[in-house]
Formats: C-alpha cells, sequence, structure tokens
C-alpha cells in the first residue's frame, strides 16, 4: 500500500524542522535554570564586572524605524487660508427715518387716522390735509413728531407732511 508510506513520509518531513531546533541536554529555552546556574548574593557571577572596574563596552543597539519615510521628496502644497467673506452690503430696502408705511385701521375724511405700521407699530396719525384715507388700504407716508395737545387715539402720535 502506498497510503501509510507518503504519511509517513509527510510526517518526517513536518517534525524535521522541529527536532533540528531540540537541545539533546533538555535546557532548551523552555528548562527551568538548575540552582547551580542561579547567581546567590555574596558570590560574584563571572560575567559580573567587579566593583570599581570598567564595564565592557555594550553593543550598539540600531534605530528602530518608528518614523517611515515620506513616498516622494516633492512636499505637498499648502492649502493656505480662505479668503475673508465680503463685508456685508446695507440693505436696498431701507426708508428715511421720516417715512413709514402700513396697513390704515382707522380711516375717513380726517383730520386723524389709526395706522399699522410693517414692524407692527400702532401711530395715531393726524393730517388735516391728508384726505379721505380708506381703512385696510396700504399707505406711504412722510411723517413728524407732533406735541400731545391733539389726541387721534392711540398709538405713537404723529403728523402727517406729506401723503
Amino acid at each position: 500500500m502506498h497510503l501509510p508510506s507518503r504519511v509517513t513520509l509527510l510526517a518526517a518531513l513536518l517534525l524535521l524542522p522541529l527536532a533540528a531546533c531540540a537541545d539533546p541536554e533538555g535546557a532548551g529555552p523552555l528548562a527551568a535554570p538548575s540552582a547551580s546556574d542561579t547567581p546567590t548574593a555574596d558570590a560574584p557571577t563571572p560575567d559580573a564586572p567587579t566593583p570599581g572596574a570598567p564595564r565592557p563596552a555594550q553593543p550598539a543597539v540600531p534605530p528602530s524605524r518608528a518614523v517611515t519615510p515620506p513616498l516622494s521628496r516633492t512636499l505637498p502644497p499648502s492649502i493656505g487660508t480662505p479668503p475673508k467673506p465680503p463685508k456685508p452690503t446695507p440693505p436696498t430696502d431701507l426708508r428715511p427715518t421720516d417715512t413709514i408705511a402700513g396697513h390704515i385701521t382707522r380711516g375717513g375724511s380726517g383730520p386723524c387716522y389709526g395706522l399699522v405700521a410693517e414692524d407692527g407699530r400702532a401711530y395715531a396719525l393726524h393730517g388735516p390735509g391728508a384726505g379721505n384715507l380708506t381703512e385696510g388700504s396700504f399707505v406711504t407716508l412722510r411723517i413728524v413728531s407732533r406735541s400731545s395737545d391733539i389726541d387721534c387715539g392711540p398709538g405713537i402720535r404723529v403728523s402727517i407732511v406729506a401723503p
């Protein structure tokens, strides 16, 4: 039969490297040291230097290659700093401070009117020459502040300069 001889040959080939590493005296790397191999505190070992004697030179240890060299000698380009964003521009829909726009809440032929501006503020308007302002209509008016001698209802007291 050819099968057992092949198995025997295979086993011998696999065990050959292991047998070459075996120590015939049994003092291999896994063997425990004997009592005669361990130095005592009062007996100097043959390898230990005597006090005051110069030490033998230690072999140089090659530095470890912890850092891998770059693949190219050319450094990659730097990204740089991003440009600053442009300064904000002022809004284009600003109205002059003497102008308001909003819906008429109390209308009629005058001279007192009510208005709620786009920002939600309520105004008590006084305008003897403003004409007939229809309630609910959207208007833009030039105004000036006025004294409290004329009461046109709730809201910030202003006078109409021009419709």
